[in-house]
């Protein structure tokens, strides 16, 4: 009977797996992140709600993605991890209003949009050679780098002439700009850790990303004697590549852990498709050519600290660092950083304490850097919990994180457009307000 169970679960497993494979998910992003892809992914839970740690914590099979040396720390039991979040992305844009003295008066706001994301987990983590054996395998899929980002304005007449004055009258919708970045480069990864002796373990894993960034421009022109014209271009990059991670973890003491990992450069390889379309010639071209994508090597290290209290506490610290000035990217030729990206330092704090109930309280912070813009750091809040549901248990988080930044404007604004009406700053100051609500469910087996 019990040998039935667990091929039925396996098959269970195995639908799901093939589902979330199949399921096109959308994570927000600002919009400095939309290149290249998000720096707070999504993970689970139980993960980011302690910061997004999970170096030097058991994390079951999404430590594929932290520290594969990880995956021999946790209970000698199988354990399935499923996630789903809800992003809620704001991104307000300000030019500063000058009055007839020229003399400063406040920020005004010249675009506001609010969207909303779906994101989802998946792992399982075992023991192929049975539970007595120091080798556990895990297999997890995750949104590795999202680039989803939509911006949309109205460009309306800002000229004092009423209607039927033989003028264009106020508020009239001049332009109905977007710009819509779609697509997530996922990773399937599969790792195996080992235990060396009861205070040192290793691991590796190797990832396999593929998905496709479509970028998307669109312009609707509502008033032709500006001499513009609506258009629309889109860009689409279907890309796949493989690289891999190595993790050690090891036990200072039965209070004190330590993990490091390193995981190598992703080259992804992929065909590039554009198409532009011109309503003043009503003009359609099609191109295609082939492109790459080289990510960064990323370095990790944790600690956590177990200390001696009555109910469990756990303190867990790390430090991720980026090398994003390596990023290669075909259509910005050179290996010499020629986008000036940035290096990032991402600084990651968990606390988990456990009430006498059985009931965890988990809080955590983050904060990093912007591979974009060595001035637009990001700080995160976190916060969460779990309840026992059956034979598992379902854990909730929240999330809040902050990005102020300066950046150019997403479509060229009329510098001489009906006089002098328009004076336009070359660029924004932008405020980015991010809202993440998870669930998550865990079952050991």
């Amino acid at each position: 009977m019990k040998t039935t169970l667990n091929y039925k679960a396996l098959a269970g497993l195995l639908g799901i797996l093939v589902l979330l494979v199949g399921v096109r998910p959308a994570a927000a992003v600002p919009e400095m992140m939309a290149d290249y892809g998000d720096q707070m992914a999504w993970r689970g839970a139980d993960i980011n709600a302690m910061g997004g740690t999970g170096v030097a914590v058991y994390r079951g099979a999404l430590n594929n993605v932290f520290n594969p040396a990880m995956l021999t720390a946790g209970p000698q039991k199988g354990r399935l991890d499923l996630s789903l979040s809800f992003d809620q992305e704001h991104e307000d844009r300000f030019q500063p209003l000058f009055d007839s003295f020229d003399s400063y008066v406040t920020d005004a706001a010249i675009a506001s949009n609010r969207e909303h994301y779906w994101q989802s987990g998946f792992g399982l983590v075992g023991s192929p050679l049975g539970q007595r054996t120091p080798v556990r395998v895990g297999l997890s899929l995750v949104d590795r780098y999202p680039y989803n980002y939509t911006f949309r304005e109205e460009l309306r007449n800002p000229n004092s002439f009423p209607p039927g004055s033989g003028e264009p009258a106020r508020d009239q919708i001049i332009e109905m700009r977007e710009h819509e970045v779609r697509g997530t480069l996922r990773t399937l990864s599969l790792g195996v850790g080992a235990d060396l002796d009861d205070e040192l373990a290793i691991g590796m894993a190797v990832h396999y990303g593929f998905g496709k960034r479509e970028d998307s421009r669109l312009s609707r022109d509502y008033f032709t004697d500006d001499g513009d014209a609506s258009y629309t271009t889109t860009t689409e990059y279907d890309m796949d590549g493989v690289n891999f991670s190595l993790g050690v973890h090891g036990k200072i003491s039965p209070r004190v852990e330590v993990g490091l990992a390193w995981e190598s450069q992703m080259y992804t390889t992929g065909d590039y498709t554009r198409s532009t379309f011109t309503a003043a010639d009503m003009s359609s071209v099609e191109e295609a050519w082939d492109g790459a994508l080289r990510y960064p090597n990323i370095y990790r290290g944790g600690l956590t600290l177990r200390p001696r209290t009555d109910p469990r506490t756990i303190f867990t610290a790390e430090i991720e660092y980026l090398a994003f000035s390596e990023l290669a990217d075909s259509e910005n030729p050179g290996y010499d950083n020629p986008q000036n990206l940035q290096d990032v330092t991402d600084v990651r704090i968990g606390v988990e304490h456990l009430f006498y109930n059985g009931t965890p309280l988990r809080f955590g912070f983050r904060r990093f850097d912007s591979y974009r813009d060595p001035e637009a750091g990001c700080s995160v809040f976190t916060a969460g919990t779990d309840f026992g549901v059956g034979p598992g248990r379902v854990a909730v988080s929240v999330e809040l994180g902050k990005i102020t930044s300066i950046r150019d404007h997403q479509f060229d604004y009329p510098t001489n457009y009906l006089g002098d009406n328009y004076v336009v700053d070359p660029q924004a100051r932008v405020e980015d307000t991010r809202f993440r609500v998870g669930v998550g469910y865990t079952q050991y087996f």
